[in-house]
């Protein structure tokens, strides 16, 4: 369960690292983008033993990812679709297994990754190249 949080905290907080201008014409998606890095945040404070708050913060991270993607641009949707359907498919492979069952979510898990290996690490990159390129970075 422990490798499951560092995962899509990995994820999301290596894709989202950004926020967005007022003045930039991806606004919206920027916008998104900004809103899901704060869902992430408090998803980290999430204890990885607690899974039905594991499994109310994957939910919400995995529908602000799907907003992520329907808010961005033609030329970076592709890999922001592939970021939400990962996120999309490892929520499932949460709700569908036990808790209890270690081994049976650890495989659930496991073929979700396999599921979009190759894909996900270049999708990752590629939106994260295009938000450090068209958002702002977030004030400190």
């Amino acid at each position: 369960m422990k490798v499951f949080s560092l995962y899509v905290a990995f994820v999301t907080a290596i894709v989202f690292s950004a926020s967005c201008s007022d003045s930039s014409p991806e606004h919206e998606f920027c916008e998104a983008v900004a809103e899901l890095q704060q869902i992430d945040a408090l998803s980290l404070e999430v204890l990885p033993s607690d899974d039905l708050a594991v499994r109310g913060a994957l939910t919400q991270t995995s529908a602000q990812a799907a907003r992520v993607a329907r808010e961005a641009p033609l030329e970076i949707r592709g890999d922001a679709e592939v970021v939400a359907a990962f996120l999309s498919a490892l929520t499932y492979a949460i709700d569908t297994t036990d808790f209890d069952d270690d081994l049976e979510r650890s495989a659930a898990i496991g073929a979700t990754q396999q599921e979009f290996e190759g894909r996900l690490s270049e999708s990752v990159a590629n939106l994260s190249s295009y938000v450090a390129r068209t958002c702002s970075p977030a004030p400190n």
